[in-house]
């Protein structure tokens, strides 16, 4: 009987899983399309860079913290609105991982 628990809780361990999975693959690729285009320039140069460098398992706030630090010393963005410009770009990017 005790076997049976174990047996019967792993496989509704495995279905939940199995369910909520796929969930968390929704996105909405769409609406960061279109959350890009309405970027100003230095946002849109900053979500362009940081784009190639997403996978499923990137802390986006990472790479965008570091690429806009890099873009800024090269003289790509200004310093003045680096930070409003990535917090722009990582809302586009929210949306790309909802």
């Amino acid at each position: 009987m005790c076997l049976k628990k174990v047996t019967l809780r792993k496989f509704i361990l495995i279905a939940a899983l199995l369910l909520v999975a796929p969930l968390q693959a929704f996105a909405d690729p769409a609406a960061a399309v279109k959350c890009r285009a309405s970027l100003a320039p230095d946002a849109k140069l900053i979500y362009d860079t940081v784009s190639p460098l997403v996978t499923p398992t990137t802390v986006i706030r990472d790479v965008i913290k570091q690429q806009t630090r890099s873009l800024v010393l090269a003289g790509k963005v200004k310093r003045a609105t680096a930070r409003d410009s990535a917090k722009a770009a990582g809302e586009c990017f929210r949306l790309l991982r909802q």
